[in-house]
């Protein structure tokens, strides 16, 4: 049985042109943190069985826990954290990849899209890292395909 956790708008109504577009319209980092959050609130936790070990990211500050399958050649993502801020900061991971094929996860610039948005300098140095770890995590499961 999937998770019900997989079961979120981003990959599908929301893309990266379309949230691109909202983060554009923004005005100001709380206006975007504001914006990220809100959609946040559109994802579905994991269950207290997810949030286990095996799905936790290292390298976080804050917990955050993982998921990814295949489906028809395309990643499938979830992600979940403790910290509101920071799964608003997910919501950009799994617009970016969840429902992608491998080869558009390895060449997708993170940090180049994130540049773009003026996202970079607003995050501090610990949650830039953790996002990373993050990006990451989903990166070396499209590395084993």
């Amino acid at each position: 049985m999937i998770s019900p956790a997989f079961q979120h708008p981003f990959g599908s109504t929301i893309d990266r042109t379309a949230l691109s577009a909202r983060l554009d319209a923004a005005n100001s980092w709380e206006a975007k943190n504001r914006l990220l959050v809100q959609l946040a609130r559109e994802l579905p936790g994991f269950s207290d069985t997810e949030r286990n070990e095996e799905h936790r990211v290292s390298g976080c500050e804050s917990t955050v826990w993982v998921m990814t399958y295949w489906h028809d050649g395309r990643l499938q993502v979830a992600a979940d954290s403790d910290s509101r801020v920071i799964k608003g900061l997910l919501t950009l991971l799994l617009t970016a990849y969840h429902d992608q094929a491998p080869d558009a996860i390895r060449q997708f610039d993170l940090e180049g899209w994130l540049a773009k948005l003026g996202l970079t300098r607003f995050l501090s140095a610990s949650r830039g890292n953790g996002l990373r770890a993050i990006a990451r995590k989903i990166v070396a499961a499209a590395s084993d395909k």
